[in-house]
């Protein structure tokens, strides 16, 4: 009922607009709709008004049957007028105006049906009268064709429409079919540029949304794995308190390095062997417990990031373990009494904790394609290299020979001796020598006291045509290497690694060194920092002094992380193992290793 008013309303408003020169139903219409009651003041001119305009739209019209396909307007069921307009192909002004005016009557005529059926439809309501209410609810629904229709077709003639196109619009209208259907589609699948404009847009902005959610999830899995060891930290304490300074500072887990050929990222510690009383063995795997994320050579270190006391510090160990295992790693690491690095992880580094580790560097490696045969010397804790390439040799079934001189102090302090002793009864091609320089019982069956020319000439044909690979002490390491070169073994043949990594310094910055040294001024140019350096001093030295960032690793020059490149000034470097071909001519210097001769610049 109140959808009813509603549309009685509307429709009044767009009779007021659309013609506002009829203000009311013609004397035939109220007698039409109220049968037995004539105005006093109808005329038998006005019963014949509104009938003539057919009949001279008719004589207008090609067509004469134009007047029954149109029907009379004031009719409840009068058909609509766009099929009369199908006879004409082309309105003159005048059929127009006539068609206008029909359209102008049937709206009105479609109005008071309305209002009659609505007057109808409420009296039936009240009395309860079924079947009249049904008829009013039909006598409504055809007052609102009959003005829909004059609107539709009013508007048509307004916009100046050809007569063959209203009434095709009508027949579309009827049946549901698209208008302006002449318009051929163009474009691919029929669009036009701005819906594929429209639709890379919203790709775009569903693709982006897609990446920002794909990296928060990753981020989010990096976050639970290091959070899965029971830290928020990269090495893990006892109490597994987080230490804030070092998530600050450290790398983010899981993640390629900025060396090429280094990954940075968490592994857990698995398990822990105390090879001697002061050396322990900390085996590593990823934290999905799947293969390690980074691949290395035997003889290659990586470097552990630890913060003992809150501050980072980086230390390199030897990957003692064979590439060949995929699933894990193990460095070997004897604890020292100054080591802050090693006593924190053999003091409060235990199984399931996590270390952040870089990995892996260094070139003193062997693989078996290098030469035909290898000598390996070792002394203490310098048994990790020579015990990675002897793994993965043995492992692969390598034809070549395999000799070993190991050097301790004394039985206590040889490392691995079961398996070593283990490889040499089964592979023929293992020679073992171990010399203990204190052999403190009657049955121990190696050597004793150093390495001499006699034990290597006797224990290896042909010494000075085999490769040999030295890892020790530095005074075991020169004295070594002096004994090498007088049996005739040739320099390039001899490959060192020497660790000695340096513990924390605690300077103060200012003081000053003595009057008669002198000392160079290093500025860093990126930082726009400056740093004394006294003849002693090395530019990573200087750098950490005045907080410039330069990543390191081994800090004894082999592992080439910290090249740097050298603006200004010139400097001095013991050892250039780290350097690639090109870099001296190119002005890559070792930070770990290099000291001013002059105030320098460094692009740091």
């Amino acid at each position: 009922m109140l959808l009813a008013m509603i549309r009685l309303g509307l429709s009044a408003v767009l009779v007021t607009v659309l013609a506002p020169g009829v203000l009311g139903q013609t004397p035939q219409e109220h007698e039409q709709h109220h049968p037995g009651t004539t105005p006093s003041n109808t005329t038998p001119a006005d019963s014949t008004a509104l009938n003539a305009s057919p009949a001279a739209m008719t004589s207008a019209m090609p067509s004469g049957g134009m007047m029954e396909m149109m029907g009379s307007m004031t009719t409840p069921s009068a058909p609509p007028l766009y099929p009369s307009l199908m006879a004409v192909p082309d309105l003159t002004p005048e059929q127009r105006a006539e068609f206008e005016r029909a359209a102008n009557e049937r709206m009105i005529a479609g109005s008071a049906l309305m209002s009659t059926a609505l007057e109808r439809l409420a009296g039936a309501t009240q009395s309860g009268d079924g079947p009249a209410m049904q008829e009013a609810a039909v006598q409504l629904r055809n007052g609102q064709a009959q003005f829909e229709s004059g609107l539709a077709t009013r508007r048509a003639l307004r916009e100046s429409r050809a007569s063959r196109e209203i009434a095709l619009d009508w027949f579309r209208r009827e049946l549901e079919l698209p208008l302006n259907s002449s318009v051929r589609p163009h474009g691919l699948f029929g669009l036009s540029w701005f819906h594929y404009f429209t639709m890379f847009i919203l790709s775009a902005f569903v693709v982006t949304t897609v990446g920002m959610y794909w990296r928060r999830m990753q981020r989010a899995e990096a976050l639970v794995a290091r959070l899965a060891g029971g830290q928020d930290t990269a090495v893990a304490a006892v109490d597994k308190t987080p230490l804030p300074a070092v998530a600050q500072t450290l790398p983010t887990p899981n993640v390629p390095s900025s060396k090429s050929n280094s990954w940075t990222g968490l592994l857990r510690v698995v398990r822990t062997f105390q090879e001697t009383p002061t050396v322990k063995t900390f085996r590593m795997m990823d934290l999905q417990s799947g293969e390690l994320p980074f691949r290395y050579q035997p003889g290659q270190f990586l470097t552990v990031t630890a913060a003992p006391d809150g501050t980072p510090l980086k230390r390199s160990y030897t990957i003692a373990s064979t590439p060949t295992q995929r699933e894990f790693c193990e460095i070997t690491l004897k604890r020292e009494d100054r080591g802050a690095v090693s006593r924190f992880l053999h003091d409060r580094i235990n199984e399931g904790d996590t270390l952040q580790v870089t990995a892996p560097s260094g070139k003193f490696t062997f693989t078996g394609v290098e030469a035909s045969s290898v000598v390996l010397i070792a002394g203490g804790v310098g048994i990790t290299p020579m015990m990675s390439v002897l793994r993965y040799l043995t492992a692969r079934s390598w034809p070549g020979d395999i000799y070993l001189f190991y050097a301790v102090r004394d039985r206590a302090e040889v490392i691995y001796r079961e398996e070593l002793e283990y490889l040499q009864r089964r592979h023929a091609n293992f020679h073992l020598t171990i010399v203990a320089e204190h052999a403190e019982s009657a049955e121990w069956p190696y050597a004793t006291g150093r390495i001499t020319p006699e034990l290597l000439t006797s224990s290896v044909a042909e010494l000075p045509s085999r490769r040999v690979h030295l890892c020790g002490p530095p005074a075991m390491m020169d004295a070594l290497k002096a004994l090498l070169l007088g049996l005739g073994v040739p320099a390039a043949q001899i490959r060192t690694e020497v660790f000695a990594g340096k513990e924390p310094r605690s300077i103060a910055l200012n003081t000053l060194p003595a009057a008669d040294t002198k000392v160079a001024v290093v500025t860093f140019a990126s930082s726009r920092r400056t740093a004394m350096m006294p003849p002693t001093k090395t530019v990573l030295e200087a750098a950490e002094d005045v907080g410039v960032d330069i990543e390191y690793s081994c800090r004894i020059g082999t592992c080439g992380v910290c090249r740097t490149k050298l603006l200004s000034g010139t400097v001095t470097m013991d050892v250039e193992d780290g350097l690639e071909p090109g870099d001296k001519a190119n002005n890559v210097i070792l930070a770990c290793q290099a000291k001013a001769t002059g105030d320098i610049t460094i692009d740091a």
